[in-house]
């Protein structure tokens, strides 16, 4: 499946520029580590059994410890999209041809996110939910000459190729992270929030909603399929906007399926939810019917 920008409401093919890898970045490119384990035969690759079992458990620990080497300051300097095209091509120079087409079909499976300070790397998973991008996803933190790493995903799947992002806020004098995904079973996006803990160093969840009685860090939107305007909405209610400016919006939209929604999307009918902050997390300031 081709990649898909979840952007202003809408879903439409990634166009993505070239990088290069120039000799510079692969003298200091690492190769990332790989998750490795045996599946066992008596289980299918989508029983969640497999996320339990020791050996993967363990392989986990070590994909961890390979991680925490991650760090040297030369690394961290180079821009992510320079270590990918690296990774793609496997030595220093212009992708061919066909690494281009790959890149900017988004065929080519993206694993390195972030900036000079904090990291997502996505590795696949060897046995769990393989012909769905199986994969788990690391927050790498870089202190000084220490690099912190947390679980942020654990057997993430999706229909959607590359579906997986990260993006970053200030909140009252702590870095926001934004772990973001989509899926396509059914069209829905989900994302995810954090903030590094002082003592630690690793990634603690930030519960930002208000549910109900409970609090979370895990919002959920169905996933329009066009854009906002055209569909009698105001042009901002772009699916979980949170992030503006390095903010967080006062208020945002989300959407569900409603058979009484008023939103008419691609053969469903949706119902628009508007989450307004009160200065603590985000309560539900209206539920249209």
């Amino acid at each position: 499946m081709a990649v898909l920008l979840i952007s202003g409401g809408n879903a439409v093919p990634q166009k993505k520029s070239v990088p290069v890898c120039t000799q510079a970045t692969f003298a200091v490119y690492k190769p990332l580590p790989k998750l490795e384990y045996e599946c066992p035969e008596s289980l299918i690759d989508s029983d969640d059994k497999i996320l339990k079992l020791p050996e993967r458990l363990a392989a986990i620990r070590s994909v961890v410890n390979d991680l925490e080497s991650f760090a040297d300051a030369a690394w961290w300097q180079v821009n992510v999209d320079d270590l990918n095209a690296c990774e793609l091509h496997g030595r220093a120079g212009a992708l061919t041809d066909e690494e281009k087409d790959e890149w900017r079909r988004g065929d080519y499976r993206i694993s390195l996110f972030g900036n000079h300070e904090m990291r997502l790397v996505l590795l696949p998973d060897p046995c769990y939910q393989t012909g769905f991008n199986g994969s788990n996803a690391f927050l790498l933190y870089r202190r000084g000459d220490t690099v912190s790493v947390t679980q942020v995903l654990n057997g993430y799947y999706s229909r959607v190729d590359n579906s997986v992002g990260i993006n970053f806020a200030n909140l009252s004098g702590q870095r926001l992270i934004e772990v973001s995904t989509a899926n396509s079973m059914p069209p829905s996006l989900v994302s995810y929030y954090f903030v590094i803990d002082p003592k630690t160093n690793k990634a603690v969840p930030k519960k930002l909603f208000k549910e109900g009685a409970k609090l979370t860090n895990e919002i959920y939107s169905a996933m329009l399929f066009n854009q906002p305007k055209d569909l009698g909405l105001p042009k901002d209610a772009v699916e979980l906007k949170l992030i503006r400016n390095n903010r967080l919006a006062p208020s945002f939209s989300a959407y569900e399926e409603n058979e009484r929604g008023k939103v008419e999307d691609n053969d469903r009918k949706l119902r628009r939810i508007v989450y307004r902050w009160n200065g603590r997390f985000y309560v539900v300031q209206n539920r249209e019917r």
